[in-house]
């Protein structure tokens, strides 16, 4: 059975290399593989690319795009997102090729996501694992639904870019340590571009990226490793000062670190919500508790390992286990520096199961990916070992395990994929709301307060819940650069001042300001004090500046 190599388990007579030149994938196979792969995506994704929508960022990006700065889109985008300068380059180049195109978007964030899994198939096929295994992993962890906003929301099609980048980074890289020559050079100056393109663009490999010299000691030794793996970390610690100290501080992705007992607070709940989301991953059905999943994967790797100490030192299967023990740790390492790159970050960024958070699973869905194949296989050694089977029942009732988790989590991903899709079709018909209640114009600088109108649709996906959102929607859909709009939650919530509304601390000028019931399709035009408490407002002592 093919295998991935581990340090201090290497056949007898096989090269210290970790892979045998006879090993690495040809491009027909990995073209297979990226159809095999493109076709699962198909059925996942199809239906959320036709009836998806815009979320979140998708709306403030594109309003930008349609009434830039003076400076233009670029230099808007660099003000929002200029400590990730790929991020600047990306949401441009989408803004110019797909506008308003929604389906267009989606299908360009499904497409990524196949990008990622089939360089994943293409790093652990050169890393030695038979096709079969790595097939499994690369599919789980593309239907992976404990981060499915990488391909449900599109404008986080970025995510994947980055992690495709850094995944070809880590291939080039192995492909450089066995090559000499200009061509070496070539290769390795290719790698590091990749790994700086990908942190500039979404830092999610950062922390991984320092310990991919794991890989490069296993397949040319530490004494050639260790001048690249050197190179790796400089490289990429430079530009994570240069992203956070040298260019400008941005109003999308501000630099708040958290102070040493709040980094630490925060690597404790990131530690136990990832060990819960593993266990989900390992069970992912309603009604059983993660938890019940995590003493399932800990019984595997106890009985698996129990099995490897008891049986004798030539034996085939205790290699085996050993290798597939040695696996499940490398998955679990892999998720761990997936993660940890959000320790500093506010408490928000924590693994999450659902909604637009679960994109901090995007590179840790990988290393989990790895963990529950590697030890789905360790549970069918032990099963065959208990029944007295063949030994090739290992890889067919691994293989088959997997196919039955990968349905489990397409099921799951679909859904979600039915949730974001009535969040996207909630947005269409507030909008159409607001068109109904509201004049065909808007004064220039109209304030709209929006009230009695979904905001969310189960945890985490929203619907035009916040005042940027909003505003973006309703500047795109008036096609006018000017109109606030402001979701609240009731109309008394407004305040009616002597000379504007208030709400939200977002104030209105009366005579450009409306109070809109959307459920009713019903607007009031606060022309003056009287007629702000008339539509529902308070009275209020204050005087808000104009907006």
């Amino acid at each position: 059975m093919g295998t991935i190599a581990v340090p201090g388990w290497t056949s007898p007579g096989s090269p210290r290399s970790l892979v045998a030149p006879r090993a690495r994938p040809r491009l027909g196979e990995i073209a297979v593989g990226a159809l095999g792969l493109g076709l699962l995506a198909l059925l996942m994704c199809a239906r959320h690319v036709s009836h998806g929508g815009l979320y979140y960022d998708d709306w403030g990006v594109l309003a930008l795009g349609r009434f830039p700065p003076a400076g233009g889109l670029l230099h808007g985008l660099w003000l929002d997102y200029g400590q990730r300068p790929g991020q600047v380059v990306y949401y441009a180049a989408l803004d110019e090729t797909l506008g308003l195109r929604t389906a267009g978007r989606l299908a360009l964030a499904a497409v990524m996501v196949v990008a990622q899994a089939t360089c994943l198939y293409a790093l652990l096929r050169y890393l030695g694992l038979a096709a079969r295994h790595a097939g499994a992993i690369a599919a789980l962890s593309l239907t992976f639904p404990f981060s499915d906003s990488v391909w449900l929301w599109g404008v986080l099609s970025l995510t994947s870019l980055a992690i495709v980048a850094a995944l070809l980074g880590v291939i080039l890289a192995l492909r450089a340590l066995e090559s000499s020559g200009r061509r070496a050079l070539a290769l390795h100056a290719a790698s590091l571009s990749l790994y700086v393109v990908s942190i500039l663009s979404y830092e999610i490999f950062a922390v991984a990226g320092c310990l991919a010299g794991l890989l490069y000691t296993r397949v040319v030794g530490f004494r050639r490793a260790r001048a690249r793996w050197a190179l790796d970390i400089v490289t990429i610690v430079l530009t994570l000062i240069l992203a956070r100290a040298v260019l400008p501080i941005d109003v999308a992705t501000p630099s708040r670190t958290q102070s040493p007992a709040g980094m630490a607070a925060h690597a404790t709940l990131i530690a136990r919500l990832g060990t819960r989301l593993a266990g989900a991953a390992a069970l992912p059905f309603g009604g059983v508790s993660p938890w019940a999943g995590v003493a399932l994967l800990a019984a595997v790797l106890l009985a698996a390992a129990v099995l490897s100490r008891r049986l004798p030192g030539r034996d085939p299967v205790r290699a085996d286990l050993r290798r597939w023990l040695a696996i499940a740790g490398a998955g679990a390492l892999v998720a761990a520096a997936a993660w940890s790159v959000y320790v500093p970050a506010p408490d928000h960024y924590a693994p999450t199961a659902t909604g637009t958070v679960n994109r901090v699973n995007a590179a840790a869905a990988i290393g989990i990916a790895i963990l529950v194949y590697a030890c789905l296989v360790l549970l069918a050694h032990v099963v065959v070992r208990l029944l007295r089977l063949p030994g090739a029942a290992v890889g067919v009732g691994a293989v088959l395990a997997a196919v039955a988790l990968c349905a489990a989590y397409v099921d799951r991903t679909a859904a979600d994929a039915r949730a974001w899709d009535a969040a996207g079709a909630d947005q269409r018909r507030l909008l159409a709301d607001l068109h109904a209640a509201l004049p065909p114009r808007l004064p220039p600088t109209a304030t709209v307060y929006v009230f009695d109108a979904p905001q969310t649709v189960g945890p985490g996906i929203p619907v035009l819940d916040t005042t940027l959102d909003l505003t973006s929607a309703v500047r795109i859909s008036y096609s006018a650069p000017g109109p606030i709009g402001v979701p609240i939650a009731a109309a008394g919530i407004v305040t009616c001042g002597p000379r504007g509304s208030l709400a939200d601390s977002v104030s209105g000028t009366y005579g450009r300001s409306y109070l809109v019931d959307a459920g009713a399709r019903r607007a009031v035009r606060m022309t003056g004090r009287a007629a702000c408490v008339a539509g529902g407002g308070r009275a209020g002592t204050g005087a808000p500046r104009p907006s």
